[in-house]
């Protein structure tokens, strides 16, 4: 009588844990691989911005003139708008792709 409740016991787990393998795929994606995947490209992001802030100040000293150092300024400042705006929906769309394989 142990002997067949046991093997009941082992033959539900082990449905158990078949049933549960895709939910365990899913919650390792969302849990895991999405916020080392958004971290990575945060740091990627950030580093870019940082060279865009080095290189922006480092041009400055060819500035001669108050207009070309307010267009320099200008320059910079649109392209990091964009860089923002493409950054953004770059990780919308990752975010969707890796919860879409999730589920």
């Amino acid at each position: 009588m142990e002997s067949a409740v046991g093997q009941t016991a082992r033959n539900l787990q082990d449905n158990l844990n078949e049933a549960a393998a895709p939910l365990q795929v899913a919650w390792q994606r969302t849990w895991f691989e999405l916020p080392f995947a958004m971290f990575a490209e945060v740091l990627r992001f950030s580093a870019r911005r940082l060279q865009a802030q080095g290189d922006f100040i480092a041009g400055l000293e060819t500035c001669h003139s108050v207009p070309e150092v307010i267009d320099a300024q200008s320059q910079f400042v649109r392209a990091a708008v964009g860089d923002y705006g493409s950054q953004t929906s770059k990780i919308i769309s990752d975010m969707r792709r890796t919860v879409s394989k999730a589920a």
